[in-house]
């Protein structure tokens, strides 16, 4: 056939190159579903820093074949559980949060993501695929689970806990949140008004310039656009992950300032 065919998994493996080449981090975790070619290469990028225990790769795992509905009255749910767990083992605070961490850090007491295998040879860790239930569920998926395909068994049950917390596809929903308000060539269908059927008025049928947007929107996103953190500054994805150590403003990225 004509024209470059490219494996989804040499793509990856690109992007994860040209984000370590540009970010010259010490330790790295990396959070995604469970698609093969992510995790591939994941492990091809970054197989010395795996074999250090510098970099660590999480699984956010949920089920999308819940309604709305379902997902709501499992958040509320998991809320009442978490709040009486808390209650029940003589703990004062409320914030959900610290009670989350609490739980996991008892979890981790006694579960671990890799089991033991023993051969003639030599023993070695193997990933046991046994997700563990992330205790703060969302009103966007209900209950979900997280599982870790490198080896933690190194690690406290408290620094474990520490960093499934931070397990959460959050910041991507966010990114496509604002591709779906801000650009409307690349928004879902409308329903017509009879109800029957779908329309893409303003479906864009140029890949070029669906390529252009998301560019812009992209470059606007991570250096012009500041959320608040967990420690409370307000910071760029860039400024978090220590590309630059400003916030851009929109001539800087016109006039290349």
């Amino acid at each position: 056939m004509d024209g470059l065919h490219v494996n989804p998994t040499y793509t990856t493996m690109a992007h994860f190159w040209l984000i370590k080449q540009m970010i010259q981090a010490d330790e790295w975790r990396m959070i995604s579903d469970n698609g093969s070619s992510i995790i591939s290469a994941f492990f091809r990028v970054f197989s010395k820093e795996i074999k250090l225990a510098d970099a660590h790769h999480f699984l956010d795992i949920a089920d999308k074949s819940k309604s709305k509905k379902q997902c709501e009255n499992e958040y509320k749910s998991a809320k009442y559980d978490l709040l009486d767990w808390g209650h029940h083992i003589g703990y004062e605070t409320q914030n959900l949060y610290k009670l989350a961490y609490f739980v996991l850090k008892e979890v981790f007491e006694t579960q671990q993501f890799h089991k033991e295998v023993k051969t003639t040879t030599h023993t070695y860790k193997d990933w046991a695929k046994n997700p563990i239930d992330y205790p703060l569920a969302s009103r966007d998926k209900g209950i979900h689970q997280v599982d870790c395909t490198t080896d933690l068994s190194a690690l406290e049950p408290k620094d474990i806990a520490k960093m499934v917390m931070n397990v959460t596809d959050n910041s991507t929903n966010s990114f496509m949140q604002q591709i779906r308000r801000n650009l409307s060539i690349l928004e879902r269908p409308l329903m017509t008004a009879s109800g029957d059927g779908k329309s893409y008025i303003y479906a864009n049928f140029n890949p070029k310039y669906a390529q252009y947007v998301l560019t812009i929107l992209r470059t606007c996103y991570n250096f012009c656009l500041s959320y608040k953190t967990p420690n409370g500054k307000k910071l760029t994805p860039a400024q978090r992950i220590g590309i630059t150590d400003k916030q851009f403003n929109l001539e800087d990225i016109i006039y290349l300032r």
